[in-house]
């Protein structure tokens, strides 16, 4: 398995932290490619949005480091390594809201997070808050996960439009994040194939407020991603679109493609 891969982070047109973090990470074994690819966004609203965005980061980098080759050593099935990000990440909960004990701070991120894995060829989507993943081909962007957000809610509900949503004063209320005090948080999984000549996307909310899903597609066609540097060209562009329609939140995006043709850029 091949595969382009680019991220693009900004902090947008008025604020001057970026409380997003992001990673991309890979590693082969036994000849099978396995890649980590995260985003989380840190509420803004409450203090340190950048330090608990990163501390989730941290723990999934380490997770898929130490944790996820000793599973795959001893052959263990996808639905165990799910139970195990699972449990992973319900710590990193318990341990951000002890540190907000300890230090009077309330911290809370979201999170966002695909791990490929190429010995079975799948993937394991885990989300929770409202970054969200997409998956492009055929001219659409697809969305793979839910926004977990007052606004989203009453939109499924059929309490908003999408036109009155987006005039909403509440466009930063969740309903579920990392962190924040929060004594239980129930995780978003699901199980997906893993596509080739198709380009997933991950982002924060920042990113999808002021664009939309079909110039996301256009941008991001399969056909037009055909290196690194190319995709790091598309998702800069789609951030100064953002920023140029005032876009005022942090914005991050990353890229993965996979290919079976030898694609991967030397950069």
């Amino acid at each position: 398995m091949n595969y382009i891969s680019a991220y693009c982070t900004d902090t947008g047109a008025i604020k001057r932290i970026n409380q997003d973090s992001l990673c991309i990470k890979s590693a082969v074994m036994n000849g099978n490619e396995y890649i980590l690819a995260a985003v989380c966004d840190g509420l803004g609203g409450l203090s340190d949005g950048e330090t608990a965005s990163a501390f989730v980061i941290c723990t999934l980098s380490e997770w898929f480091e130490k944790k996820l080759p000793e599973m795959l050593k001893e052959r263990k099935n996808i639905l165990h390594i799910r139970h195990d990000l699972d449990d992973t990440l319900r710590d990193a909960s318990d341990r951000l809201n002890a540190y907000a004990e300890r230090t009077g701070k309330t911290l809370g991120t979201t999170m966002t997070a695909l791990i490929f894995l190429g010995n079975l060829n799948k993937i394991i989507a885990a989300h929770i808050g409202d970054s969200r993943a997409y998956m492009i081909k055929n001219g659409n962007a697809e969305l793979l996960t839910t926004d977990h957000s007052v606004i989203f809610d009453e939109i499924r509900s059929g309490k908003l439009t999408e036109e009155e949503a987006a005039a909403d004063t509440r466009q930063n209320q969740l309903t579920r994040c990392i962190g924040a005090g929060l004594e239980d948080v129930t995780f978003d999984y699901s199980i997906l194939p893993e596509e080739y000549d198709t380009v997933y996307m991950i982002c924060s909310d920042g990113f999808v407020k002021k664009i939309t899903a079909g110039e996301i597609a256009a941008e991001l066609d399969p056909e037009v991603i055909t290196d690194d540097d190319t995709a790091e060209r598309k998702l800069a562009h789609l951030t100064k679109l953002c920023i140029e329609r005032e876009e005022t939140d942090n914005i991050s995006s990353l890229t993965i493609k996979l290919s079976e043709r030898a694609e991967k850029s030397d950069c």
